[in-house]
């Protein structure tokens, strides 16, 4: 498809609207084919796209309303379009985003995810730079009305300080020097979401094993273990520890689980090199069997307070200058 889209001028500081022609290919019936969302039903390309969207027009600093008069649409189809609804066609997409001057591989990419845009579940390879697959995970997490979390490797991202965030890179050696401190500063801003108080509710399952596990030395497990004490104090976040008795490995590898008050609920697993965001039923019933049994084999949420609460302490030692605990 090929879409040609000349940007008007602002008049009187309104933006004016968009004459563009478009060749597209047409059915033996006549009708335009074009592939985009056509119902009510979200899924997670879908609001991601939108969010997207959103974010090109608020950089530009226009309201939802003034985009509209501009390419003579209705309000309802630019909030259809940036709440990841129905009513964006690839070509519709294409206009919004020339209209805000995206062109390029911007567009490419966003025309790219229109495309599939009805695709259950939604593979994103890990790149050299601050991952995309990060966007669409803090869009998720942001919107989510319950998080449920099982790291059995490492501190779940959401709880780590920026000391173990820091060591735990260094220790892994995949990412050069230069690109650690940006990857330390999105995980630190990610966890806005456990400061939202109203409207969530995120739950953490963590293997005793990983809480024995030092990465960084005493210091920095001392204030990540307190850390995880305090977070765990807030009433829409919980701590509940896999006491060692439970193999971590039994129950597979990490995920987190999102739900939503307004569509399907996502399954998030990632590895080394790709992240899946997963939203078929079956697979999601997948991991609400493993929450479940997660839920019988950990310590309650006092009994794990106090776990964590011993463990710190027992971090709490005299260090060396060379950051070695003293013997």
């Amino acid at each position: 498809m090929h879409v040609a889209i000349v940007p008007g001028p602002a008049v009187n500081g309104t933006p004016s609207r968009v004459n563009f022609g478009c060749r597209a290919r047409v059915s033996a019936v006549g009708r335009l084919t074009l592939s985009g969302m056509n119902d009510r039903h979200t899924t997670t390309r879908s609001r991601q796209l939108g969010t997207e969207l959103k974010r090109v027009r608020e950089r530009a600093g226009f309201s939802a309303r003034d985009l509209a008069r501009a390419l003579g649409w209705s309000d309802s189809k630019v909030s259809r379009m940036e709440n990841g609804q129905r009513g964006a066609s690839e070509i519709a997409v294409a206009t919004y985003l020339a209209y805000f001057h995206v062109v390029g591989d911007e567009m490419d990419r966003l025309i790219g995810m229109c495309r599939e845009i009805w695709a259950k579940d939604w593979l994103q390879p890990h790149g050299e730079h601050i991952p995309e697959e990060l966007r669409t995970l803090v869009t998720h997490e942001t919107t989510a009305t319950l998080i449920n979390q099982y790291e059995p490797l490492v501190i779940p991202g959401l709880l780590q300080t920026e000391g173990y965030a820091t060591a735990l890179f260094r220790l892994a050696g995949r990412i050069p020097a230069e690109g650690i401190e940006p990857r330390i500063q999105a995980r630190m801003e990610r966890q806005n979401v456990l400061r939202r108080e109203h409207g969530i509710e995120i739950n953490f399952f963590i293997p005793e094993q990983v809480l024995r596990a030092i990465v960084g030395g005493p210091r920095v497990m001392n204030d990540q273990l307190l850390h995880i004490v305090l977070v765990s104090a807030r009433s829409w976040c919980t701590v509940r520890v896999v006491p060692s008795s439970f193999p971590p490995g039994a129950l597979g590898s990490p995920f987190q689980l999102m739900d939503y008050p307004n569509h399907p609920p996502v399954a998030y697993v990632e590895n080394q090199t790709h992240s899946l965001f997963l939203e078929n039923p079956k697979d999601v019933g997948t991991y609400r069997a493993i929450l479940r049994k997660l839920k019988e084999v950990t310590l309650n949420e006092g009994e794990s307070r106090e776990l964590l609460a011993s463990l710190a302490n027992e971090y709490d030692v005299p260090e060396a200058e060379d950051g070695v605990a003293e013997e």
